[in-house]
């Protein structure tokens, strides 16, 4: 009793402690007959130990398995036939055991993951021009563009394995253009700031190639392949074809009518008998409708007859054509005196509207092709001015990165900026040396003529040497007889003899 006991406490503990986190996820959704990997993630808790990972799922018949693995992550892959498995949503539950006493597993997670089967095949169609795929349904006009259907892993291990013919039936507009069977298309678009609606339809045959026989033929038997008394065998070849190869007579599926086309070996993709690539040629359909009478477009009732022994997938993209970024011009003086304004323009063709940005970097700078944008500024003109001031008299390099929905034009100019040494002028010396000289002269001149007349001028006194008596007088009683005697003055006498208010000037 006491053991169990403890065990019980040491199970509660570490349950409640070191709790275990686990997901689970699948790569579905699939086409019937294709593989589903669902994948157990531990999230937190792992300490490295052996545990049990239980999957089992709601099909019928039912798959389940038990893995003991001390890694964090374990897959458990199931192959949904199609002779068995309808399509249909089925659920994965996941249980996470833990070893506590010798054969002992006790549940400790839980996860589930839901996924769907379906009759059709997933994937995407993408886009890919200048050998890079295009991250947006832009493409740049007047430039071959690939349309590929990209399918999931799964799905085309699936098609390798059980298909005996594949082919990829492409509509542009509404419009059939050609059927391929390496799931691409190359086509040009001509009209700048056009949209098209692009359609992929994939078939694959998954009828089997009927059994190769070998024939002996005697002289009095006559085949299609020889007439003397040897005896043939044909082996098929997966990239070439004997001349007594049998070919399965297969369907080849447009959108109007069937015809009979030989299918080709069941472990390539591709047509090995189709050499040359083949050309895009426009045939038109009955069911083409592009818009409606309110003007709004119209989905393509493109349809293609297919019996139950095949397996479709329908893709569908509406494309874009824009111009690209192109002949950025930037013009202006690149030389600048210190302390001048850089006025320059830039100018570019292309499609709008544009994000641009400008960077400045000090010194010689390379382009490199992965210079961004962190805050763009957006623009539906084709040119710009650029204006800028330098503080220093170093060179620089200015960045413009231009960008719109077709792609990224980077491009460059160097500023040179220089220092002008500053000498002074002449006249800025000569006319104030010569004013202060005139200066100088005109005071010189002007002393001179000061003590020139000082030495020459004589000082007379004003009073009469001849009275005899003198009344003293104050200085109130002075002044106001000068008063009298100055308006008195043409009341004078001339006769009389001089007075001491006769006013003498002075001789020189």
């Amino acid at each position: 009793m006491g053991p169990f006991i403890l065990f019980i406490v040491a199970f509660i503990l570490e349950t409640g402690v070191s709790a275990i986190q686990v997901t689970l996820s699948d790569n579905g959704p699939a086409v019937r007959g294709a593989a589903v990997t669902f994948t157990a993630n531990i999230t937190s808790g792992y300490t490295g130990e052996n545990l049990k990972f239980v999957f089992t799922d709601s099909a019928t018949p039912q798959h389940s398995e038990e893995i003991i693995s001390p890694n964090q992550t374990v897959n458990f892959t199931v192959e949904y036939y199609r002779d068995i498995y309808e399509a249909n949503q089925y659920v994965v539950n996941l249980e996470v055991k833990k070893n506590y006493f010798e054969s002992l597993w006790w549940t400790i997670a839980t996860a589930f993951t839901a996924f769907n089967l379906t009759d059709t095949l997933h994937g995407d169609l993408k886009l890919k021009q200048n050998d890079a795929v295009r991250p947006n349904n832009f493409v740049a006009v007047n430039n071959t563009v690939t349309h590929f259907v990209k399918l999931h892993e799964s799905e085309l291990e699936f098609l390798k394995k059980n298909a005996s013919s594949i082919q990829t039936h492409w509509f542009i507009d509404c419009v059939y253009i050609d059927a391929t069977s390496d799931f691409s298309l190359n086509y040009t678009y001509d009209d700048n700031m056009g949209s098209h609606e692009v359609e992929a339809i994939v078939v694959a045959n998954n009828e089997p190639l009927p059994p190769l026989t070998t024939t002996t033929t005697t002289t009095t038997t006559t085949t299609t392949t020889t007439t003397t008394t040897t005896t043939t065998t044909t082996t098929p070849k997966p990239t070439t074809a004997g001349p007594t190869t049998p070919k399965a007579s297969t369907t080849t599926l447009a959108p109007t009518n069937t015809s009979s086309t030989p299918a080709p070996t069941p472990s390539n993709v591709t047509d090995a008998n189709s050499t040359a690539p083949h050309k895009v040629a426009k045939r038109a359909i009955s069911n083409r409708t592009l818009k409606g009478p309110d003007g709004s477009p119209l989905t393509c009732n493109n349809t293609i007859p297919i019996s139950s022994g095949y397996t479709y997938g329908r893709y569908r993209h509406n494309i874009f054509v824009r111009e690209p970024i192109t002949a950025v011009n930037i013009t202006g003086l690149n030389w600048l005196q210190h302390g001048d304004l850089l006025n320059m323009n830039v100018k570019y063709t292309g499609s709008q509207p544009f994000n641009y940005c400008i960077q400045y970097k000090l010194g010689e700078y390379n382009i490199t092709g992965n210079e961004t944008c962190t805050s763009p500024t957006t623009t539906i003109a084709n040119s710009f001015p650029l204006v800028h001031y330098f503080s220093d008299s170093d060179k620089h390099t200015v960045v413009v990165i231009i960008e719109n929905e077709i792609g990224k034009s980077v491009a460059k100019s160097t500023i040179n900026i220089y220092k002008v040494s500053v000498h002074a002028q002449l006249s800025v010396i000569v006319i104030p040396v010569f004013f202060c000289l005139v200066a100088v002269i005109l005071v010189v001149f002007g002393i001179a003529y000061y003590q020139h007349r000082s030495r020459h001028t004589i000082e007379v006194a004003d009073f009469d040497f001849g009275q005899a008596h003198l009344d003293y007088k104050t200085f109130t009683e002075r002044l106001r007889d000068s008063f009298r005697n100055a308006f008195n003055f043409r009341q004078r006498d001339d006769t009389d003899p001089l007075t001491s208010n006769t006013r003498y000037d002075s001789m020189t």
